[in-house]
């Protein structure tokens, strides 16, 4: 159990490190109709700081 955690969390930091040499946010589809604030949260997970839905229901993700 401790060490899928460990393999998670080197994914993550390597996934959030290649993100930032790239200096692009990324867009997510589909998320801005979903219920709660997914948006945000897939954003925040790819290393941002929040997203905006605009009115074609994509998901912009703000740097941070």
């Amino acid at each position: 159990m401790d060490y899928q955690r460990l393999c998670l969390l080197i994914v993550l930091v390597c996934l959030v490190g290649a993100h930032a040499i790239t200096d692009e946010m990324p867009t997510f589809q589909g998320v801005c109709q979903l219920q709660g604030d997914w948006c945000t949260t897939r954003c925040q997970l790819a290393g941002g700081r929040d997203g905006l839905c605009n009115k074609v229901g994509l998901c912009i993700c703000r740097p941070l």
